[in-house]
């Protein structure tokens, strides 16, 4: 399974050796600016939450269109009444009031926020008789921009000046402190545009296994170097193939560039955590904490407060004056908050693998009308909940 489809997320389970490659469109349902929200990749090998109600998404051919977010029925005291639970709620947990109220006492740890991505080594693809001077070259040649080239030339001498095994360091302080490197390395440097600078058979190996009718129909669409980068990669009775095969149906889904760009990702992509920034957590303190570490705080009546849960994955922890706090109860690789406002109102927040027992703190700019959100554990399991608060 690579993509699953969730009440109010969608839900990826990217890995190196297994893609997922979505196509998707900012389209939020509700009243959101666009320029809000950012744009997502279409090629993903790590896990991936996506939201329902922000993006339209294309998947193995299946369109799902943004729609309007679902929340279960408050549960009343009284029986008559209340609403029956919509189907999707079957076998969700349900978690009245936070675990805790009134003062308590946390141990408060700073954690650095992880970015999970992934970047082509461009040790991995030139090559490796090439000098600095002929990598910069042949990058000359290729379809980018003049900016995007220029990038390119700067990763080149810093990435020959150091050694490889300082490679990684290299990359994850870019991608933390440089956001035109950044931009390169995560998205442009994945194009077919690249093709021409990777040595070796790997395009010979590509096209032997695909339809010369696929190659045919896309001849059009690529730029002069890949196009002659393709041409040059098969014999010329291949090449005659090609030209002299039917085009295939606009309607048909395979794409040679497509087939390219994820291959290549496949191939070459390697995974790369970097930091950005720090947030603020808390664990439950014992015996052995340091005293100077533990904070008081007081947490609000939250009678009123109903969390479902579609697993028990996560807690309702408390509500402070400023601040709605959960607890971990498994090793989570993703976990996502949208906290609304109100409708055209949205904040998120985004957490990378956690580990169990953790306390993650949301701080609030108003008072939210509900939360929402989802996560994937470390066992590829999903889980989303719900967060209401009753007095709305």
């Amino acid at each position: 399974m690579i993509f699953q489809e969730g009440v109010n997320y969608h839900f990826l389970f990217g890995t190196p050796d297994s893609i997922a490659r979505i196509q998707s469109e900012v389209s939020p349902f509700y009243n959101i600016l666009k320029s809000t929200i950012p744009a997502l990749p279409s090629l993903h090998s790590e896990f991936e939450v996506i939201p329902r109600f922000t993006y339209n998404i294309t998947w193995n051919r299946r369109n799902f269109e943004t729609r309007e977010i679902k929340i279960p029925e408050y549960e009343t005291v009284t029986p008559s009444n209340q609403k029956p639970q919509p189907s999707w709620m079957e076998n969700w947990n349900l978690q009245k009031y936070s675990l805790m109220q009134g003062n308590f006492f946390l141990e408060r740890t700073s954690r650095d926020q992880m970015i999970s991505t992934r970047y082509l080594s461009l040790r991995d693809i030139v090559n490796p008789n090439f000098t600095e001077t002929e990598v910069i070259e042949q990058i000359d040649t290729l379809y980018f921009s003049k900016s995007e080239k220029q990038t390119m030339h700067n990763l080149v001498k810093i990435l020959y000046a150091g050694k490889p095994s300082e490679e990684k360091e290299i990359v994850s302080n870019l991608f933390a402190n440089e956001i035109d490197f950044a931009k390169v390395l995560r998205n442009t440097i994945f194009t077919i545009e690249i093709l021409p600078l990777i040595h070796g058979i790997f395009l010979q190996e590509i096209l032997t296994k695909i339809d010369e009718r696929i190659i045919k129909s896309s001849l059009p669409k690529l730029s002069s170097p890949v196009l002659n980068m393709i041409q040059s990669s098969l014999s010329k009775n291949k090449w005659k193939m090609v030209r002299e095969s039917p085009s295939l149906d606009e309607k048909h889904t395979d794409n040679l560039i497509n087939i390219i760009e994820t291959s290549i990702f496949q191939r070459f992509s390697r995974q790369i955590y970097y930091k950005e920034g720090s947030y603020l957590a808390y664990r439950i303190p014992n015996k052995t904490t340091d005293k100077s570490l533990i904070e008081n705080h007081i947490g609000e009546d939250s009678k009123k407060f109903q969390f479902f849960s579609s697993k028990e994955s996560i807690s309702f922890f408390a509500r402070t004056k400023t601040s709605i706090l959960f607890i971990t109860r498994d090793w989570i690789d993703i976990l996502r908050f949208d906290i609304f406002i109100q409708k055209n109102e949205i904040e998120n927040s985004c957490f990378y693998r956690l580990p169990p027992n953790l306390i993650i703190r949301i701080s609030l700019s108003g008072n939210p009308k509900f939360v929402i959100g989802a996560g994937i554990t470390k066992s590829k399991s999903s889980f989303e909940f719900s967060l209401i608060d009753g007095s709305y």
